[in-house]
């Protein structure tokens, strides 16, 4: 008698830890995608005021460099990754300056040039 509450009582506190890590990690997806679009959102503003001079960085540019891909060509490369993209920033092949910005500012600007990308 006293094992069967025991059981019941280690079954009904497994239920509980199960419900309470769903919820958990319910309430922490709710946040990713705010977060996210708040990375994305900075990641353009940077783009927008660092970038611009030479790439078209959304569809509402009009004007760039000639010769310069636009963030979105960037962002359809074959195989293109975030890490890539910080690569190229981070260690520029002529003619591409060095940007001065922060780390996390850079990542942030590779997050939003992949959100680019035609999938």
């Amino acid at each position: 008698m006293i094992f069967r509450g025991f059981r019941q009582s280690l079954g009904f506190s497994a239920l509980l830890a199960v419900g309470l890590l769903v919820g958990f990690a319910s309430g922490a997806q709710a946040e990713e995608p705010v977060a996210n679009k708040q990375r994305l959102e900075q990641g353009r503003a940077v783009a927008e005021s660092v970038c611009s001079n030479c790439h078209l960085v959304s569809s509402e540019q009009t004007k760039a460099v000639a010769d310069v891909p636009s963030f979105q060509e960037i962002a359809d490369q074959p195989d293109q990754t975030e890490g890539g993209i910080i690569a190229r920033i981070a260690i520029p092949k002529h003619p591409m300056p060095v940007i001065p910005i922060t780390k996390h500012e850079l990542e942030d600007v590779a997050a939003y040039i992949m959100s680019l990308r035609n999938e």
